[in-house]
């Protein structure tokens, strides 16, 4: 059990899942929660995973998503169009 045991970005993707209680049924990654377990993060049944105390205190130190303000959602948004519109544009030249 190593709570410091570096994770890659998918086992703190699986992580943070599994806390969140998003996993459904067969659709996490087998290596990550083997990993995960191997390392005393969750526990329990391969369709149900759960985390430990340990692995409580692991996702409760991974970092957290930025949190856009409506504002600048609706800029990503705008940006995202502009990018697929041009796209478009490139293919059919």
């Amino acid at each position: 059990m190593n709570e410091a045991a570096p994770l890659t970005e998918v086992e703190q993707i699986t992580l943070r899942r599994v806390a969140y209680g998003q996993s459904i049924p067969g659709s996490l990654r087998v290596q990550d929660l083997q990993r995960l377990r191997e390392l005393g993060l969750i526990e329990g049944p391969a369709q149900a995973p759960v985390m430990t105390a340990s692995g409580r205190r692991r996702f409760e130190s991974l970092s957290r998503p930025v949190a856009l303000s409506q504002t600048g959602l609706e800029q990503v948004m705008a940006d995202m169009l502009r990018s697929l519109r041009q796209g478009r544009e490139r293919r059919r030249s």
